[in-house]
């Protein structure tokens, strides 16, 4: 599921946050994630995993593999994970670039992706990073830095989304939904920009000043998302918890 995720994360995100045109630049700090991990604990939710997904502009070129191939050494070398666990693929079309890294320990999966698009008006690479934290790994802001810092090597500010997701048992009731997303509201000092109810989901987009960024989306700021979803798959009601947006499939 993870390693699938890399070229839709790269595409959706990449397009979601360059669709507003105005957004602030951006990356969840420290203190930032400390406000949506705070929450998260009250909501009395079992931890599942957690996502950092970070992408930048790499350059205005149309990059070559072996260039690629340099710029994924100094991510591997700034993450400091072990370069023989990371398997690599390559694609190398007329138009059309990709050279994916993936890292898959016991507790955390990274996918590195730099995409590079030959475009008759202008050429784009761009490089994400996309990490998992799993089976009992909290260590969300560390991790966090950690991205920052691989961007910071390259001389990049990355636009960085961070998401905890947890689970309770069984199909929980609407009060109790409603409940679960009044605490959190609470928690964090947000107030509602949108949201969305329907049989299956419940999603808020909100802004709290409790966390300093955020993005712009028309008129309003939003820097704090919130969702929940029951899963007869294996009869738990998923919550996702994230600044500034869910930027992965739920």
């Amino acid at each position: 599921m993870f390693n699938k995720l890399s070229l839709i994360a790269v595409t959706v995100i990449v397009v979601f946050f360059m669709l507003n045109s105005q957004m602030d630049a951006f990356s969840a700090k420290g203190n930032d994630v400390s406000v949506i991990e705070e929450a998260f604990a009250k909501s009395g939710a079992s931890y599942q995993y957690a996502n950092i997904n970070g992408w930048a502009k790499l350059s205005s070129d149309f990059t070559p593999l072996s260039q690629m191939n340099k710029t994924v050494e100094n991510v591997i070398k700034s993450l400091q994970i072990d370069d023989k666990m990371v398997k690599v693929s390559k694609l190398d079309q007329s138009n059309f670039r990709q050279y994916d890294a993936e890292y898959d320990a016991k507790d955390k999966k990274i996918s590195i992706v730099v995409q590079s698009v030959k475009n008759s008006g202008a050429n784009e690479t761009y490089i994400l990073i996309d990490e998992y934290l799993l089976n009992g790994n909290k260590d969300v802001v560390n991790e966090n830095e950690k991205i920052k810092k691989a961007y910071s090597s390259l001389s990049l500010t990355p636009e960085i989304a961070t998401c905890l997701v947890g689970t309770y048992d069984g199909k929980l009731n609407k009060d109790k939904i409603s409940s679960i997303l009044e605490e959190v509201m609470k928690d964090t000092d947000a107030s509602k920009i949108e949201g969305l109810n329907d049989e299956n989901l419940v999603s808020i987009s909100a802004h709290t000043n409790k966390i300093k960024e955020y993005i712009e989306m028309g008129s309003e700021k939003i820097n704090l998302n919130v969702a929940v979803r029951y899963s007869s798959y294996d009869d738990k009601t998923y919550i996702w918890l994230a600044t500034p947006v869910i930027a992965m499939e739920y």
